[in-house]
């Protein structure tokens, strides 16, 4: 018997080809899930671009693969928002969660798969150390499919100890990966994604043409990162088991795909 509380947030403004499966991969170890759904881009860019998708569509998808919604009072807690800031809206969703007494918070973008596995043992792991408030993990990402992955040595805070005013620790590697999708999306998505990201002045010259539409995938091939001073790019896609992804993924429609398009 678990003796602390686990809660999750989830910002999302886009993402219906993930958030319902992101969400069902937590929820088993989860004692309630916030969504805070923004109309409003939010990472650093407004744009003319009509939003690709709204609150209804993403609600539809969050209860066809969890079926959540069909209990109102159940663990999911769905808000809409009119926070215009990243930032910001992080600094709610920890506000709001910190009152509701979680004692764990884990920050789940709409694109981030667990094992449940995985997350059981990094949940324990934070609590039984004690040690610091913001937790640091280590995402593979998906390259276009599910064939493909890369790795970096980026350490996002995803679970935040409420007993603690400061400090960062690291969730072991070894416990197992823990997988990021943002990459192995549309090429409406991607476009879309980068007309409102916060690092879009940042983007590399020609990326969408010699290195996201490049396929087989090539070397060096993130966004804003190029090779470091050996020559080594921060993303190197290799070939990838799809079968080692988390179970619920299994059923997604592009878990057969090629080449996402």
């Amino acid at each position: 018997m678990r003796d602390y509380t686990v809660s999750s947030y989830t910002i999302a403004h886009y993402g219906r080809d993930y958030i319902g499966y992101s969400l069902k991969s937590i929820a088993s170890l989860v004692d309630r899930l916030y969504v805070f759904y923004t109309p409003h881009p939010s990472h650093g860019h407004k744009t003319n671009i009509q939003p690709i998708e709204n609150q209804h569509d993403l609600s539809i998808e969050v209860n066809k693969v969890t079926g959540l919604f069909a209990n109102p009072n159940g663990k999911l807690r769905w808000y809409e928002t009119d926070i215009w800031n990243e930032g910001q809206q992080r600094d709610f969703a920890v506000q709001t969660l910190t009152h509701d007494n979680a004692d764990l918070i884990l920050v789940v973008d709409y694109d981030e798969i667990w094992h449940p596995h995985v997350l059981d043992k990094a949940l324990n792991h934070v609590w039984q150390m004690n040690g610091a408030r913001n937790w640091l993990i280590n995402f593979t990402h998906m390259w276009r499919s599910f064939n493909y992955a890369c790795k970096d040595s980026n350490w996002p805070v995803r679970i935040i100890d409420t007993r603690h005013a400061d400090g960062t620790g690291y969730v072991p590697k070894e416990l197992g990966d823990i997988y990021h999708m943002g990459y192995a999306v549309t090429d409406k998505v991607m476009r879309y994604k980068w007309e409102c990201h916060g690092h879009k002045d940042e983007l590399r010259p020609n990326w969408f043409e010699e290195k996201w539409q490049a396929w087989p995938p090539v070397d060096d091939c993130h966004p804003t990162n190029g090779k470091n001073d050996e020559g080594i790019g921060w993303w190197n896609p290799q070939p990838f088991d799809k079968r080692e992804l988390p179970y619920v993924l299994h059923s997604h429609p592009w878990f057969n795909v090629d080449k996402i398009e």
